[in-house]
């Protein structure tokens, strides 16, 4: 297959599904298409310029110089980014199965002392703590070392004696973490995790159940520092 035809396949895929995402027929220009499907959509707003650019790419390879000739030609890179593009917009990968783990989990009355020797044998930075299969809040060390911090002043605490739900009283922030469904892409995923930023936020971490609730089992944690992990996926 030549370059000319695969890319022209690949924009095609493209402009079926921003058609199908913004139900908009024929009349609308691919410009438009992209900017409308951004409003809703994660890939697209994260491809937006990308988009457009191969866009003016598409229109100069299907008009014919003199001789019935294009006027452009797109390269093997070009091609290849095309297909990449495509791939996210209508096949994109997801949080299941690259996030999914078996998520261990405590309650709330058990001791700070039994949820640090866990954390340091698994090398955990956070463990969610459930009650009757509600979420209560994201233990973390960030959390336990406010909790010390204000215990060392009064100079009397007990790690034994201390419950998880006392220590949860110091979170910084209760909205420093969130949920997301099992199908949840991962470019939404790494979007909420820059949005949290760019507003000055703290999200730690985004506990993965099947509908993004907070009553239901996490069936996986994705944490602030698998953003590595993610950009890897979506560079692949």
């Amino acid at each position: 297959m030549s370059n000319i035809t695969a890319y022209l396949d690949s924009f095609a895929a493209i402009e079926r599904h921003l058609r199908g995402v913004t139900k908009r027929g024929r009349e609308a220009t691919f410009y438009t298409l992209v900017d409308e499907a951004a409003r809703s959509d994660s890939a697209v707003r994260r491809y937006r310029d990308d988009l457009k650019e191969f866009a003016d790419l598409r229109n100069a390879v299907v008009h014919e110089r003199g001789g019935g000739q294009p006027i452009a030609e797109p390269n093997d890179w070009a091609v290849a980014q095309l297909q990449k593009i495509t791939d996210q917009l209508i096949r994109p990968p997801r949080v299941l199965p690259h996030f999914q783990v078996n998520v261990i989990s405590l309650t709330p009355a058990v001791s700070i002392a039994e949820a640090v020797v866990i954390m340091h044998e698994r090398s955990f930075s956070q463990i969610p703590i459930y009650e009757d299969d509600q979420f209560v809040g994201l233990l973390t060390s960030n959390t336990i070392a406010r909790w010390l911090g204000a215990s060392v002043a009064d100079d009397v605490f007990s790690l034994g004696e201390t419950s998880i739900h006392q220590v949860l009283a110091h979170t910084e922030d209760p909205d420093h973490v969130g949920f997301c469904a099992w199908d949840t892409t991962l470019i939404a995923v790494a979007e909420r995790f820059q949005a949290a930023q760019d507003r000055g936020k703290r999200l730690d971490a985004l506990l993965i159940t099947q509908n993004g609730k907070p009553n239901e089992r996490p069936l996986g944690i994705i944490a602030v520092f698998d953003l590595v992990t993610i950009n890897r996926i979506l560079a692949a």
